[in-house]
């Protein structure tokens, strides 16, 4: 039987590392399992500085890659820094614009040449979008949009100018009118949508992010020091900050001597100039190290030499990818969030930690200090049993559904 054809826009692919690169790749590694031989359309030559070649080998043998150039500059991005300009003032939707022309002539042809049934564009970046309208345009195919952010109610995004929001609104009604079927990782997302597109409501669903079982069997679990360990991993960016975790952290150091010379916290990942900036105005250099960007692989070997895990949450309908992932490790949560968001939601309804309203100092500091109690009288070892609870966010599960959104439109 001759597999189907999904054709995948994705600016965010291996050898590119990082949070927004796991959905498009998990989607491709399964997507033959159900039939469908994946076509991923992604960038040559990206600028961005985060790579992990490692996730190279998850890409399936049936999976086809072609990357095409993009005309980006670091003269822009040194605009950006030099003179605390926003590059959307510049560039509409968002600086990959430059990746259009040739993603759109390459695509074009892929899609003619194979006889791809589907096209899937995942975003942001929002270029994606518009390759994957205009591939519609010119080949008739079916178009899936998929949202793993808001594109225009954003809390991260300030635009530059009325003017362009207003084109950005505009592009984005017309794409929602336009696609077959759009996807989301969150239900706020998804409200917020059918709020704004009412004529979206019965074309639109909710497929959160999640983690593959077997990132986990290849790990080298091996404790790194004898001390109660804290671990945050990914990105610290925009609105996210880890300032109220730290200065509870500072001042139950303080107050508790034990505590004090038993407990480290590890940030692996991108964690910006602000929060080392932060760690030496509180002076907790002794306490907390600052790993650095790392593969995907040996962050989570970090997560799970790890006794608790941290969760920086900024906005309510965030449900980032890590998320699901401390839920995998089975490891006690610290979620600082907002307490109404979905994600907050979530942690609590399988009982996977707690969550702390952002700015709450005092429960940050009884929350590290129950933690640590448990850890001190070795009652933190058990693994939480809540597997059957999140075994709906297994990506294997999630990109089944997938593949049922791609027979219904092609």
């Amino acid at each position: 039987m001759l597999m189907k054809k999904a054709l995948i826009i994705a600016y965010y692919y291996p050898p590119l590392g990082g949070g927004g690169v796991f959905r498009s790749l998990k989607f491709s590694r399964y997507l033959p399992e159900f039939d469908y031989k994946p076509y991923i359309l992604t960038v040559r030559n990206s600028l961005l500085r985060l790579r992990d070649p490692l996730l190279i080998s998850e890409i399936p043998s049936e999976a086809k890659i072609i990357r095409t150039f993009s005309f980006e500059h670091r003269v822009f991005r040194a605009a950006r820094h030099l003179l605390n300009i926003s590059l959307k003032w510049f560039f509409i939707p968002d600086e990959h614009i430059g990746w259009l022309p040739t993603a759109v002539f390459k695509g074009k042809k892929i899609i003619e040449k194979n006889n791809i049934d589907v096209i899937f564009a995942s975003g942001p970046v929002w270029t994606t979008f518009l390759i994957g309208f205009l591939l519609q345009k010119k080949t008739k195919k079916p178009l899936i949009i998929d949202f793993r952010d808001p594109w225009i109610n954003n809390s991260n995004v300030i635009y530059p100018s009325k003017f362009h929001e207003f084109i950005e609104k505009k592009l984005e009604k017309t794409i929602m009118t336009q696609a077959n079927y759009i996807t989301v990782v969150s239900d706020l997302i998804k409200d917020d949508l059918i709020k704004r597109y009412p004529f979206a409501a019965s074309k639109i669903e909710t497929l959160t992010n999640g983690f593959d079982p077997e990132d986990f069997k290849s790990i080298n679990i091996q404790k790194k020091t004898s001390k109660f360990t804290i671990t945050y991993t990914g990105s610290i960016y925009g609105l996210r900050t880890v300032r109220s975790f730290l200065v509870g952290l500072k001042e139950i150091i303080i107050q508790n001597d034990d505590l004090e010379k038993n407990i480290e916290v590890l940030f692996v990942g991108n964690y910006g100039t602000e929060t080392a900036n932060i760690v030496k105005e509180l002076q907790l250099e002794k306490y907390v190290k600052l790993k650095g960007q790392m593969s995907h692989k040996k962050c989570l070997e970090y997560l799970m030499a790890s006794d608790v895990l941290l969760l920086l949450i900024t906005s309510k309908e965030n449900l980032t990818g890590k998320m699901f992932e401390y839920f995998a490790s089975q490891k006690p949560i610290i979620a600082i969030s907002p307490i109404d968001g979905l994600a907050s939601k979530i942690i609590r309804s399988i009982n996977a930690g707690t969550v702390i309203p952002p700015r709450n100092i005092e429960l940050v500091k009884k929350t590290i200090l129950s933690y640590y109690n448990r850890w001190r009288n070795e009652k933190l070892f058990q693994p939480l049993n809540y597997s059957d609870k999140i075994e709906k966010f297994n990506r294997k599960i999630l990109t089944r559904r997938l593949s049922k959104i791609f027979d219904k439109v092609k």
